[in-house]
């Protein structure tokens, strides 16, 4: 009975030694780190900073000088902040997005003078922004690329202004139109993500003038039209709630 017994425990400890090896030697599993947000439904809120390069072009309607089309250039910084809601249904992810910010603009026309020795300036002011979108998107994973378009207003304006004195210059007022274009986003650890995005800003046509104070006819109105747009490039970072 004893000698049953013995061997017993010896079998018992010979098939343990080998399992209890390979435990020891397995190596240690990580947990893997999580990820967020893993749904993208939900509230968020941001900032962004970028850059915008117009497109300016400013035509004389009614005298004065040749009536052009007259263009040119402008750049400048943008930034500002950015919220909205996101709604996501399988991968398909739809947004409304509401945008503040303001942009820059650094650039200048020239049109000849039909006196000799002067000349007329063309230039647009920066301004803020705001715009209300729509975003539509498919999540990859932690990447939203996305489609957005909708409303933006400009409150920059555009001037035409001569060189010679005993005129008054009445600029544009605001711009609005439409913002489309798309970017992509991507989810980081926690609660945070950040995206790039472009836009371009078809901002349409304002009217000005200049007002004649000494040269006759005295009080005439000389009448200009310029349109605006932008392209914009954007960086930024949101959380969400």
């Amino acid at each position: 009975m004893k000698k049953v017994l013995i061997l017993s425990l010896v079998a018992l400890a010979a098939f343990s030694l080998p399992a209890a090896a390979s435990d020891v030697n397995a190596p240690y599993a990580k947990a893997a780190p999580v990820y967020g947000p893993t749904n993208w439904s939900g509230f968020y809120v941001g900032g962004n900073v970028g850059a915008g390069f117009g497109n300016v072009t400013t035509t004389d309607i009614n005298g004065g000088v040749p009536p052009g089309p007259f263009g040119y250039t402008t750049t400048g910084v943008l930034g500002g902040a950015q919220g909205g809601f996101n709604y996501q249904w399988n991968s398909i992810v739809a947004s409304l997005e509401v945008d503040l910010g303001y942009l820059g603009a650094n650039g200048k026309g020239y049109v000849p003078s039909s006196t000799p020795g002067h000349h007329q300036d063309l230039t647009l002011s920066g301004g803020f922004t705001a715009g209300v979108s729509g975003r539509l998107g498919y999540a990859i994973g932690r990447w939203l690329p996305y489609v957005k378009g909708g409303y933006v207003y400009y409150d920059g304006n555009a001037a035409q202004t001569t060189t010679k004195a005993g005129y008054a210059t009445t600029p544009t007022g605001a711009y609005s139109g439409y913002a489309i274009g798309g970017g992509v986003e991507y989810a980081l650890m926690s609660d945070w993500s950040i995206k790039v995005e472009y836009l371009r800003y078809e901002l349409g046509s304002q009217g000005g003038m200049q007002t004649s104070l000494t040269d006759p006819p005295i009080g005439y109105q000389y009448k200009n039209s310029t349109s605006v747009n932008f392209d914009t490039i954007k960086f930024g970072v949101n959380y969400h709630f």
